[in-house]
């Protein structure tokens, strides 16, 4: 499970694991991985044990694992703005104040 107090390196780890075990899952050597996803076998490898990961190799790999669908969680839905949403209203807003973050 992730954990905000993990550190970088012990969460590229854990995606490295999960990497493996989807590998295991799909019942692929990392060979197999390796050529399907266009890759080596040690860019494999190095992405399991959480090291020098691209994301470039994930998306691939997770491609070959049809399991893209965990990139679904990098969509963010966009707010409207105050402003956009007066202005859609038909509302002139007299003053804009600043926001204090």
């Amino acid at each position: 499970m992730i954990d905000y107090f993990m550190s970088n390196e012990a969460l590229l780890q854990h995606v490295g694991k999960q990497m493996q075990q989807m590998r295991i899952n799909a019942r692929l050597s990392q060979q197999q991985l390796a050529e399907r996803a266009g890759l080596s076998r040690s860019t494999v490898t190095q992405v399991e044990n959480g090291k020098g990961m691209k994301l470039e190799s994930i998306v691939a790999m997770l491609r070959v694992l049809n399991k893209l669908e965990i990139l679904n969680n990098f969509e963010t839905q966009a707010l409207a703005s105050p402003l956009l949403i007066a202005k859609q209203e038909g509302k002139t807003p007299k003053r804009i104040r600043p926001r204090h973050d």
